[in-house]
Parts: structure tokens; C-alpha cells; sequence
């Protein structure tokens, strides 16, 4: 064969190969510009002493967990404390958005992804030192005005089942509620009871009934991968294990 047509042959070849290199690299270069770093957006309300603002950047018992566990699993994250509807929509509305730390129930279930439990918590009913009803079971509450905020599964079931409760935005008001005689019992979380009445040095308050355990979750957008689902779940485990979870919590109680 012709020396000149083998070097033609050699000479298209590479400018072939040129060519297909180029287009592969023209290709991908709009695919790698719109990948982006996720940050997830947690959202929390005021919750003493779960989620409180100190020196004006949110901490407290979940804030920590929740940031270790974030942190541990190399995902990118803020945490911002405001108004529970307002986190509650956002999370179900927006992607890469989460709320926490959210009692699970059957309605709220469907809504979210979840990773469970960052705390488990109780709800017990409060009344004043002068009541005068002996609080055994549930029943013993049918007929008394119960106080708790929106948000609250444990208020939710309450309702839902019947039971005459007030509910307002914030948990907090609800002391001065009781001691006003405005309700018969306050029906709280325990650890966020005992916190509220320690600030406020509230010494009239007591704990009559425990009757709600419930898993206080972080709930994800449905949007969001279940992959990511499944790393932030399994890192929760480990920090269970390891005693993290213990020893935050025991900063706390």
C-alpha cells in the first residue's frame, strides 16, 4: 500500500479520535458545572430544652444531636429556630428542608421521610397544688379543660379522641394558664415542663399523670433522597451505640 495513503489513514484516524474526545468533553462539562453542594435546611422551633436560642445561634438537646449527626455524615446543614407552622409547611413544601424535632403520629406520617428517634420523650398532665381530683388513667381528665400549643401529637390525640383542650401557638403561656384557673390541667412534654417552671421559678406546679411516650423525630421533605434517608439513619443508630446520644441528653435533665 502507498506510504502517503497509510499516513492519510493514520492522520484521519486521529483527528477522529480528536474530534470524539472533544465532544465527550463538551458534553460532560455542562453536567459537572450544575452540580452543586446540597445544604440542608433544618428547621426547629422554640422548644426549652430542646431547641432554645443561646447568645442568638440556636442550641439546646436536639439542636446538638442533630448537628453531630449532620456532621458526622459529612452532610452539608443550618439550623434556623422559627414559628412551628411555618417550619412544619416549609419542610413539607420544600426540598432539602427538615424539621425536627417532630413527634410522629399517623397523620403526619405519609408526609415526611423520617429518621427516628432523636429523643424519646413523655407528656404528662400538671396541675396546681390545690387540686383536688386524684389523676389515675385518662378517663379522669374526660371532663377538665386541658392546655397544651399546636404542634403537640400528644394534644392532637387529646382532641381527636374528644377531650376538651385550648390550644394556643407557644407552650410557655399555658403555666400562667393553670395558675390563673384559666385550665384544669397543662398537659406538657416532662423534660420541657420542668424546664419552663425552673426559669420562671414556678414552685405550685405539679406532675399528676404521665400517660403519652412518644419518638420525637426529624422529618425530611419527600423529596429528598432515600439514600440520604437511609445514611443519616443508620449514623443515628451509631451515635445510640456509641452513647452519644446519651451523653447530650444528659446535659439536659
Amino acid at each position: 500500500m502507498n506510504i502517503k495513503i497509510i499516513n492519510q489513514k493514520k492522520m484521519y484516524i486521529k483527528l477522529m479520535l480528536a474530534s470524539f474526545f472533544l465532544a465527550l468533553t463538551s458534553l460532560a462539562s455542562p453536567l459537572i458545572s450544575t452540580v452543586q453542594a446540597v445544604t440542608f435546611d433544618l428547621l426547629t422551633e422554640e422548644l426549652p430544652p430542646y431547641a432554645m436560642k443561646k447568645s442568638g445561634k440556636p442550641a439546646g438537646a436536639t439542636v446538638e444531636i442533630v448537628s453531630k449527626l449532620f456532621e458526622r455524615t459529612g452532610i452539608d446543614y443550618k439550623v434556623r429556630i422559627v414559628p412551628w407552622k411555618r417550619a412544619y409547611l416549609t419542610a413539607e413544601e420544600e426540598k432539602n428542608t427538615c424539621i425536627f424535632p417532630v413527634q410522629r403520629s399517623q397523620e403526619r406520617e405519609v408526609k415526611f421521610h423520617w429518621v427516628s428517634p432523636i429523643v424519646i420523650t413523655q407528656t404528662g398532665f400538671y396541675t396546681r397544688d390545690d387540686f383536688d381530683k386524684d389523676l389515675r388513667t385518662l378517663n379522669d381528665v374526660k371532663a377538665l379543660k386541658i392546655g397544651s400549643y399546636k404542634g403537640s401529637a400528644a394534644a392532637e390525640y387529646l382532641h381527636g379522641q374528644g377531650y376538651k383542650t385550648a390550644l394556643i401557638t407557644r407552650d410557655a403561656p399555658n403555666i400562667q394558664k393553670l395558675q390563673a384557673g384559666r385550665i384544669d390541667v397543662w398537659a406538657a412534654d416532662t423534660l420541657t415542663a420542668v424546664n419552663m417552671m425552673k426559669e420562671r421559678k414556678v414552685n405550685n406546679v405539679n406532675e399528676s399523670l404521665v400517660y403519652f411516650t412518644t419518638l420525637r423525630a426529624l422529618a425530611c421533605n419527600l423529596e429528598t433522597p432515600i439514600e440520604t434517608i437511609n445514611k443519616l439513619s443508620t449514623e443515628l443508630k451509631k451515635m445510640y451505640s456509641d452513647g452519644s446520644v446519651k451523653k447530650i441528653m444528659d446535659q439536659y435533665k
